[in-house]
């Protein structure tokens, strides 16, 4: 019993890194895997569209992956006229992984550092969905001569956090290392996953590949635990600025509510 488990360990072992270079090998033929090296990092940026655009779109994602799979039935739609940029953060959608503490002032700064290494000069704009409206919010307000329109999709709201609610925890990674690690998620993932986008089965396997790439990171449990410092903090460098701001809701009372902040 002991040497047939051995076997199927070792089995699953071989099979996910077999399939994990399998994996890499179809994204860069699809154009999702483009790495590009930050110093101590490399981050994921794939780009769409018209490269010769004075338009560049950069859009910032939540605590998901596959986005930019997720978002190509409407990108595609306008990739004629723009440049669409999607820039994996550490730990998401085929970005190395980091062990270091997540804030919003790193992961800004990482965007900013992976477009200046792929040539990509500003003026940006950028495209928030969820998390990625914080993250935004802070670049807006720190750098508002790089960017010239800020559109925030359904963006996570900054305001200000207790103290008490700002603490959180990155444990719980271990399980979902030995799951992806051992091969069991190359196996259950696709399975467990709802296509709800109706992608077709060559996207589909794309985004079912960047889920299996992010949900073990420890970068990924890092800034799931800061979320709500990420948010404090944004909101304390809040500014005023000159940029045009388009705030898309789909949540009773959003807007309304909106009006009372920063």
């Amino acid at each position: 019993i002991f040497l047939a488990f051995v076997l199927i360990l070792a089995g699953l072992i071989i099979f996910h890194r077999i399939k994990n270079g399998s994996d890499i090998k179809y994204l860069t033929e699809k154009g999702y895997y483009n790495p590009v090296s930050i110093g101590d990092c490399s981050l994921n940026v794939v780009k769409f569209g018209n490269e010769n655009s004075d338009r560049k779109i950069v859009v910032l994602s939540g605590m998901g992956s596959g986005l930019s799979v997720d978002m190509r039935p409407m990108t595609k739609e306008l990739e004629d006229d723009y440049m669409f940029i999607f820039i994996g953060r550490a730990g998401w959608d085929g970005s190395d992984d980091k062990k270091d503490e997540r804030s919003v002032e790193t992961i800004v700064e990482e965007y900013r550092s992976a477009l200046k290494a792929s040539g990509l000069e500003g003026p940006y704009t950028l495209m928030a969905h969820s998390m990625g409206g914080v993250y935004a919010s802070y670049w807006v307000s720190k750098y508002p001569e790089e960017i010239d329109a800020f559109i925030n999709i359904d963006g996570t709201y900054v305001e200000p956090i207790t103290e008490e609610e700002m603490s959180g925890s990155s444990s719980g990674n271990l399980l979902l290392k030995a799951a992806v690690n051992l091969g069991i998620g190359d196996i259950l993932l696709p399975v467990l996953l709802s296509n709800d986008s109706n992608l077709p089965k060559d996207e589909w396997r794309i985004y079912c590949i960047f889920q299996l790439m992010s949900i073990s990171s420890d970068a990924v449990a890092k800034e799931g635990s800061a979320i709500n410092r990420n948010r404090n903090a944004t909101w304390n460098s809040l500014v005023e600025t000159d940029v045009p701001k388009l705030y898309i809701s789909s949540r009773d009372g959003d807007l309304t509510d909106a009006v009372d902040r920063k």
